[in-house]
């Protein structure tokens, strides 16, 4: 219940911040929480740390896709001979403690539409159970590229990463229940493709290489 009241408390907040540095505030202290809860192996408390701090970043690159659009912060190599005392004044990236690299992950997130950015939140935390930056771009650039494809039905398109990743969790538990009727030398083999199979599981969810 106490989870529940702090996620719901921090949805929120999200909802009514209007400045960058209030949702980065409460992006960083979900990304605190949720190392913690890592350490701690909680993971009902991993997977809403990192599901709010994945929509903190979402709604950071609204704002500052926003603040761009209407001049109230200056864009990278912006014109530096700006006259309008607005465009001086407007804060810099580097003002708002935000990196160039951050900055253009967040408005990715933030251009993926409301129905796909729900799908993948709900694809990793079932799969995954928790929810990285890095996985939600993968996915959204595969449903991107689903919808590009849907008028070219010769070429079928790739797996999105959700669906490969719920492919090798419903493997990982075939082979669980398959490995109890095995001898065990037999059984010792599937356990090693077992945990071979997590590790990569959980290396593609992270959005690391292999």
């Amino acid at each position: 219940m106490n989870a529940l009241v702090r996620y719901d408390a921090a949805r929120a907040a999200l909802s009514a911040a209007l400045r960058v540095d209030e949702v980065k505030d409460i992006r960083d202290k979900a990304q605190a929480m949720a190392a913690y809860a890592r350490q701690a192996q909680d993971t009902e408390m991993v997977e809403w740390a990192t599901e709010i701090k994945v929509r903190a970043e979402r709604r950071a690159g609204e704002l500052l896709r926003d603040m761009a659009a209407t001049g109230e912060r200056a864009a990278s190599g912006g014109d530096r001979n700006a006259s309008s005392h607005r465009a001086t004044m407007a804060p810099t990236l580097e003002a708002l403690g935000v990196s160039r690299d951050e900055s253009s992950r967040w408005q990715k997130l933030a251009a993926v539409s409301e129905d796909q950015f729900e799908q993948a939140v709900a694809a990793a935390k079932e799969v995954a159970g928790e929810v990285t930056t890095a996985a939600m771009l993968r996915m959204a650039r595969a449903a991107v590229e689903q919808d590009t494809g849907a008028d070219e039905p010769e070429v079928e398109p790739a797996p999105s990463l959700a669906a490969v990743l719920r492919e090798m969790t419903t493997a990982i538990r075939c082979l669980k229940r398959a490995r109890r009727a095995l001898p065990t030398k037999a059984g010792s083999v599937v356990v090693a493709i077992i945990s071979n199979l997590t590790r990569i599981r959980e290396t593609l969810s992270r959005g690391e290489d292999l």
